[in-house]
């Protein structure tokens, strides 16, 4: 008698659900694990790119007022509804070497006593801050590879009165240098000084901007990082010179008063509080927590977009202006 081997018509069905089952099994795990895996990637990478804007934004805010008059330290635009704008002097631009003594910063001749919103031209006693012998600029603006302003295009600007630092400070970006004849273009977008009192010194000072546009941060018009969504700065205060910072004495903050550069002088400030927000690159169906992250005194956005976020805030103490005031 012959006997042949083989599956019945059932046990091939039982074997193929089971197999069926197996491999639903097998790609939904694998699906959670590539979710899982995309997600972790890109949280680590917006966590990078935090660690490396914060490092960035505290140096060069520790280094405002490095060798300049304090009264033109730091400058920005508060807004409730976008990204601040963030100003202070560029220390790269200045090359201290064996001096002693800070410099007075590029003083605007034409007897101009006041700016405004808006494009405008200064001229300048000289476009590099540091005395002759020796000269010591730190850009070369017509790229004949000899450097030859302290000021660059797309960079920023502060404007201050050495005489009447009460008046607070305007601040924007420099749109055109021209060396040969020590003149700027700027657009001011911070407003007007304040109000007068006795005769003007108008000086520009460069300056490092910081502005998000896009979700990306920009640092002197140059791209940085991308997946930054906000970027907000409190200013901390000592207006009555007791040494300690009340809650009232604080600009720009989720309560309180809005900051205002003008009528704010530089030499009260104490502390610098930056708060930005980055997020993944992209966002995640899955993830239903995606909102908005307000800071400061930025109103909150409602709704889900499915992007991860991290918060970073420093609160920095601009050295060169606090340890310079103490020692007055």
């Amino acid at each position: 008698m012959t006997f042949r081997g083989g599956f019945s018509l059932i046990e091939l069905m039982v074997a193929m659900g089971i197999l069926a089952i197996v491999a639903v099994y097998l790609l939904e795990t694998f699906t959670v694990n590539n979710r899982t895996y995309v997600a972790f990637d890109q949280t680590i990478e917006a966590q990078q790119n935090m660690r490396a804007i914060a490092d960035m934004i505290e140096r060069d805010v520790r280094h405002a007022g490095l060798m300049l008059p304090e009264a033109s330290g730091v400058c920005g635009i508060d807004s409730t509804s976008a990204p601040d704008l963030l100003y202070v002097t560029d220390h790269e631009a200045i090359d201290p070497g064996d001096d002693l003594l800070s410099y007075d910063g590029a003083r605007i001749t034409g007897g101009v006593t006041d700016v405004a919103i808006g494009t405008a031209v200064f001229v300048l006693d000289s476009v590099i801050l540091e005395p002759p012998s020796p000269t010591r600029a730190a850009y070369d603006t017509n790229g004949d590879g000899t450097p030859d302003s302290d000021f660059q295009k797309d960079a920023g600007v502060i404007i201050a009165d050495r005489q009447n630092p009460d008046r607070g400070v305007a601040c924007g970006q420099v749109l055109a240098v021209d060396a040969a004849n020590d003149r700027i273009g700027v657009k001011i977008l911070s407003g007007t000084l304040g109000a007068l009192v006795g005769s003007a010194d108008l000086i520009a000072v460069p300056a490092i901007e910081y502005r998000v546009d896009g979700a990306i941060l920009y640092r002197n018009g140059l791209a940085m990082a991308r997946g930054v969504e906000d970027l907000q700065v409190a200013y901390l205060f000592d207006l009555d010179g007791d040494g300690a910072i009340a809650a009232s004495e604080i600009r720009g903050a989720a309560s309180g008063t809005a900051y205002t550069a003008k009528n704010q002088s530089v030499e009260d400030l104490r502390q610098v509080r930056v708060s930005f927000v980055v997020r993944t690159r992209l966002e995640d169906p899955q993830f239903h927590a995606g909102a908005v992250q307000p800071t400061e005194n930025r109103a909150a956005v409602a709704g889900n977009d499915g992007f991860r976020r991290r918060v970073h805030t420093s609160t920095i103490m601009p050295r060169n202006l606090v340890n310079r005031m103490e020692t007055v």
